[in-house]
């Protein structure tokens, strides 16, 4: 999971930010927040298991 700072609230949150091209770029220092959609998007920059926990995780939140 590189760049993935953490998953809280069904936000995934990395370390880096969008290229000119709109792929995403770690190593920044910048915080990018992502959505499970989002993620899935970026399947091959992002962990499955990431969207995965992420979208658990807003089902848990919003049932409340």
């Amino acid at each position: 999971m590189v760049g993935i700072k953490r998953i809280e609230r069904g936000w995934i949150y990395i370390d880096g930010r969008r290229g000119d091209d709109g792929r995403l770029v770690f190593g920044t220092g910048d915080e990018l927040r992502l959505n499970p959609f989002e993620a899935l998007q970026e399947r091959g920059q992002v962990p499955i298991s990431a969207a995965l926990k992420a979208s658990v995780q807003r089902l848990a939140f919003w049932r409340r």
